[in-house]
């Protein structure tokens, strides 16, 4: 049926047994973990029995880019093909979405920057004729442009029911779609959102589901870390004050509150800047309080007293963490931030979200590690009495379509040569590949030590992260130009599909270990030898074995590809660990030399 009603569609046994074994964790109301190689069609492997059954089904993935893709092209095509008729809702989190009150106040305030208002007036104009309010139909980024915080609203500014924009909130109105609606469409940002406000009774964004299908499953254990934690910013503590000060000026009548906010809150950011948390919290307890004497006079200031109250708790449990969480600042200065965030992932996930009585499948291309779940499992909180697991290969012929160059003679990054044999091992592989190529960093130092050098030497366009435009825009300019380059850090190690010859390279700088200070992972190493394991092995190498998966997994989409993958790293010889790393790599010829690689590239042509 299908090979003859949906377009380009192919039957792949893997993808078959997949689809029957979702089906019968939808029915049998339990949880599956399946790895779904790149190639093996995991989409339509869980679309086809989750628009079969009866139950209501949430899909949530980690990138808006495959959000919009359910959206708007599967699901409509398998509908189609199956002759079914489910509701279907997209739900995207609330910095998505136009806030009407935040956007006319802000317009009002007679304070704002013209840069601002011109920016503010736009987006007035376009909102005039949206049908979703959804801000990706603009023609421009509202937070790139500066203005985001004044045309969205955060949790803890918007005003729910309360808002005098309440029947026109586009927010709103997404999610009484999504009430209404059979099959959601949302992110997991959004669905680990929702699980924090139910934990605490603070009401819910998203309704029950009798289904949870969860792809791109790898990225739910950082996500739930920064979730179930707390960050708190100066730029926090100033939207609030900001807000304040909006409302105060609407009832005009306050002066002496006005007056008394606005010297307490030029000691919270003065005291800022000195590092000095105990003391910001004793004059933020008492804006707290003089919001709270006042609450009688708007219901926004309702809001922030509650807001205001909310921040006092996070200011708190950072002083005094609870056990199990870990707390940590970064950033100097103004841009200093505090975070706390649970040490270990799994039992949280399984406190917020497996105890529910539903049905879960987590799916991705990249959960196992040394080909074993164990370590996705401990991340997760599901063990194997609470999960079956199943693993998908690709239909991929990795030993005819790909090379891994894994050269041998690249000095250590410490060494004082380095930086040119780096340089240079680029510039030879990318004049080899002409172009065509991703060169992924490990950190954002390296990107700006390097790129803008291949920018400079190389004849073809090269696109940096953070100079070249958003990240949408780079990826535009890079489908468009065949022999362009693309260079780029996390960001682009995964949810990027370029199938063809325009990415026939991808060059990986270092084996993505975590760095030194990350106060996280020292904690997390921490406890797994406070408990007999091996922190490096059972944790360090299996986070950094995860995201370099994840961006060798760039290269072949589709069964026509052909390319190089390259990782510049001689550790993978040189130290004990470098062949559990190749033995998580694609099962392809190895190549330490140049000349194999010119050779590949020239039988290719």
């Amino acid at each position: 049926m299908l090979s003859t009603s949906l377009v380009g569609y192919n039957h792949r046994p893997e993808q078959a047994v997949l689809a029957l074994e979702i089906a019968e964790t939808i029915s049998g109301q339990s949880k599956l973990i399946a790895e779904a190689e790149t190639g093996t069609g995991k989409t339509l492997a869980y679309l086809i029995p989750a628009l079969r059954s009866s139950d209501k089904v949430l899909i949530s993935t980690h990138t808006r880019a495959l959000q919009d893709q359910l959206m708007y092209r599967d699901i409509p095509a398998v509908q189609d093909a199956l002759g079914v008729r489910r509701k279907v809702a997209l739900l995207k989190g609330r910095s998505n979405y136009y806030c009407p009150q935040r956007l006319h106040i802000n317009i009002a305030n007679n304070q704002q920057e013209i840069w601002a208002k011109k920016n503010l007036l736009k987006v007035a104009k376009w909102a005039e004729s949206t049908n979703d309010g959804d801000l990706s139909a603009l023609s421009f980024d509202v937070f790139e442009q500066g203005i985001g915080p004044l045309v969205t609203a955060t949790a803890e500014q918007c005003l729910g029911s309360k808002c005098e924009s309440y029947k026109h909130c586009p927010l709103m109105k997404a999610r009484q779609k999504a009430q209404n609606a059979d099959i959601v469409v949302a992110n997991h940002s959004l669905l680990l959102a929702d699980a924090s406000l139910k934990s605490g009774d603070f009401g819910e964004i998203l309704p029950q589901f009798d289904t949870y299908i969860l792809d791109e499953a790898h990225s739910l254990p950082d996500l739930a870390s920064r979730h179930f934690g707390i960050q708190l910013s100066r730029s926090r503590l100033l939207y609030w004050l900001n807000d304040m000060q909006a409302i105060l000026d609407v009832l005009g009548d306050e002066a002496s509150l006005k007056e008394q906010m606005r010297k307490l809150g030029a000691e919270v950011i003065t005291k800022w800047a000195d590092h000095d948390l105990k003391t910001i919290q004793g004059f933020w307890n008492q804006l707290s309080d003089l919001a709270a004497s006042r609450e009688d006079r708007h219901d926004d200031i309702i809001k922030l007293s509650a807001r205001a109250a909310i921040i006092s708790e996070d200011m708190a449990q950072l002083l005094s963490p609870m056990p199990g969480y870990v707390v940590w600042d970064e950033g100097q200065g103004d841009y200093k931030k505090y975070t706390s965030a649970p040490v270990e992932t799994g039992p949280v996930l399984y406190s917020h979200l497996w105890e529910r009585e539903a049905s879960f499948v987590l799916l991705s291309a990249t959960l196992r590690v040394s080909q074993k779940f164990d370590y996705v499992r401990e991340r997760l909180g599901l063990d194997e009495a609470q999960a079956t697991s199943c693993f998908h290969p690709s239909p991929f012929d990795y030993s005819k379509q790909t090379m891994l160059y894994l050269p041998k003679h690249i000095p250590e990054p410490r060494d004082a040569d380095y930086a040119s044999v780096m340089r240079n091992e680029m510039e030879a592989l990318l004049r080899t590949s002409r172009g065509r190529a991703f060169v992924l960093f490990t950190s954002h130092y390296a990107l700006n030590q390097f790129a803008p050098k291949l920018q400079q030497n190389l004849p073809w366009q090269v696109l940096i992260q953070g100079e070249s435009g958003s990240r949408d825009a780079i990826l535009e300019a890079f489908r468009s130009d065949k022999h362009s380059i693309l260079c780029g850090t996390r960001s682009f190690w995964e949810g990027v599909d370029v199938p063809g010859e325009s990415l026939s390279l991808v060059i990986i700088d270092k084996i993505p270990f975590a760095p030194p200070t990350d106060v996280l992972l020292k904690e997390r190493t921490k406890h797994c030898e406070d408990k007999g394991g091996n922190g490096f092995m059972d944790i360090q190498l299996p986070d950094a074995i995860a995201v370099l998966r994840q961006g060798v997994g760039r290269l072949i989409r589709a069964t026509s590809d052909r390319g190089v993958i390259a990782v510049l790293d001689s550790r993978l010889f040189k130290k004990r660990y470098g062949q559990v790393v190749i033995n998580n790599l694609p099962q392809a010829p190895i190549a330490n030399d140049l000349s194999d690689i010119r050779w590949f590239f020239e039988d290719a042509e």
